[in-house]
Order: structure tokens, then C-alpha cells, then sequence
């Protein structure tokens, strides 16, 4: 195996190479499961679990954590890491089956897309919709937060709002999170029949566009607006209450 698949990975954009890097056991076995494995790194303890997972599909090497952390460029402690083919995002089509959809056009943050794709995988939700300039479902740092759940939950890609028209036309209600005047309470969510619940950029919210691909807007209501700045939830604790109420 060609150690430097694992080497300086902060540095390098993991998502043009095509290749997904898993870390910790639970993680490594829903890449094993899901994916084309390139080569698995252990430490001695985990050793025996590596082979397992491989299960003869790639090499193993059993390497001390030192030596782990410094091939990779960060300190490491997991036990299991491996490298992987990256699984392709289709195109988000006309139709779809299921009931329950996340729309995400634009999430910055790998820790809050994986922690809100983990809440959907959880409470069942069906699916998740990536725009064009929605960080990488499949970096480290999304695939260790969501626990594998950006592997497990159906994924698609769109690439403009106006994409979103065919589900609409085809039933799907798509509501907005958005803090505006007019926007209903969670509860409602639970009364659509099949449902796409958008969630905007963590900063600056549902674009202008996007937003008017909705049908409606939806908001948590907030207990206090005041100077110090506490006027909003994450938007991984919003997308918990929201998924929760519209499961």
C-alpha cells in the first residue's frame, strides 16, 4: 500500500483526489460497508479489528499512534483510520420515494453538516439535498461528527433552485427555517405530507433565491433578543428541533 494516501491530510483536498478518509471504528466499518477501500492504518490494539474490516479487500498496516499522527499532520487517537474510494452524488431527480427530505444549500461548517445529517439519519428522515457550495459531506471532519451517517442517509446534489420545481410539482412541501414575519411555529411541520425542510448557511441564512423556492418559512420561537448577542440557535440545535417536529 502507498502510505501517502494517509500523509498530511489537513493539507490536501481529499474531495478533487476522490478519496474519503475514515476514522474510528465505528466510522471505518461504515466506510468498509459502503465504500471501495484503498488501505486501513491501525494501531496494535486494533490490529485484529482492522483485518476484519478489510477482509482481505485492501492492505492493513498496524503502525504506532505516533507514527499514525505523524504521517497524517494531526495527533491521532482513534485506533482505526482508512482511506476509500469517494462514493459519487447523483443528481437530485424529479421524484423521490420517502416522505421526510433535508434541503442544505449551502452549510460551511463540516461539524454542523455532520452533526445535522447524523439528527436525520437518527429520526429518520429520508434523505439530504446539497448546493453547489455546500462543504464536503465526505471530509474527516463530517464523516466523524455525523458518525458515518453522511455515508448511510441518501444523498443528492442540485444545483440550482429552480431544480427544486419537480418535487414540488410532484407534492413535496418545502418549507424554509427562517426567522421572518409570518413563519409558522415547528409543530406545523408534522402536518405536510411529504416534506422538504430547508435549512440556510450559517451565517447569512436561506439565500434570496432559494428562499423563494419555498411554500412557506418556519421559525423556533426565541425567548430573547438582547445586546449580548444570544438571538439564535447553532444551526446543528435548530436542525435537531426542526427534524424532531417534522419527523
Amino acid at each position: 500500500m502507498d502510505l501517502r494516501v494517509f500523509a498530511d491530510l489537513p493539507d490536501r483536498d481529499l474531495r478533487r483526489e476522490g478519496v474519503l478518509i475514515g476514522e474510528g471504528r465505528l466510522v471505518v466499518s461504515r466506510v468498509a460497508s459502503r465504500c471501495v477501500l484503498l488501505g486501513v492504518l491501525a494501531e496494535p490494539s486494533a490490529a485484529a479489528e482492522a483485518e476484519a474490516l478489510a477482509a482481505g479487500r485492501c492492505p492493513c498496516i498496524v503502525l504506532s499512534a505516533d507514527r499514525i499522527s505523524a504521517l497524517a499532520g494531526y495527533p491521532f487517537h482513534r485506533g482505526l483510520i482508512a482511506a476509500a474510494e469517494r462514493p459519487a452524488v447523483p443528481v437530485l431527480p424529479d421524484r423521490l420515494p420517502g416522505r421526510r427530505l433535508l434541503v442544505l444549500p449551502d452549510p460551511t461548517d463540516p461539524v454542523n453538516l455532520g452533526a445535522t445529517v447524523r439528527s436525520a439519519a437518527t429520526l429518520g428522515w429520508d434523505g439530504f439535498v446539497l448546493g453547489p457550495s455546500a462543504c464536503d459531506p465526505f471530509g474527516r471532519r463530517a464523516l466523524r461528527c455525523s458518525m458515518g451517517a453522511t455515508l448511510i442517509l441518501p444523498a443528492w446534489t442540485c444545483g440550482e433552485p429552480a431544480h427544486l420545481a419537480p418535487l414540488a410539482d410532484d407534492g413535496w412541501t418545502i418549507v424554509a427555517a427562517a426567522v421572518e414575519d409570518g413563519a409558522d411555529g415547528p409543530r406545523s411541520l408534522a402536518t405536510a405530507g411529504k416534506l422538504a425542510l430547508m435549512l440556510g448557511n450559517e451565517r447569512t441564512g436561506i439565500g434570496e433565491a432559494w428562499r423563494r423556492s419555498c411554500a412557506r418559512a418556519v421559525a423556533i420561537p426565541q425567548a430573547r433578543k438582547d445586546e449580548d448577542g444570544v438571538d439564535s440557535l447553532n444551526l446543528a440545535a435548530a436542525a435537531a428541533i426542526l427534524l424532531w417536529e417534522g419527523r
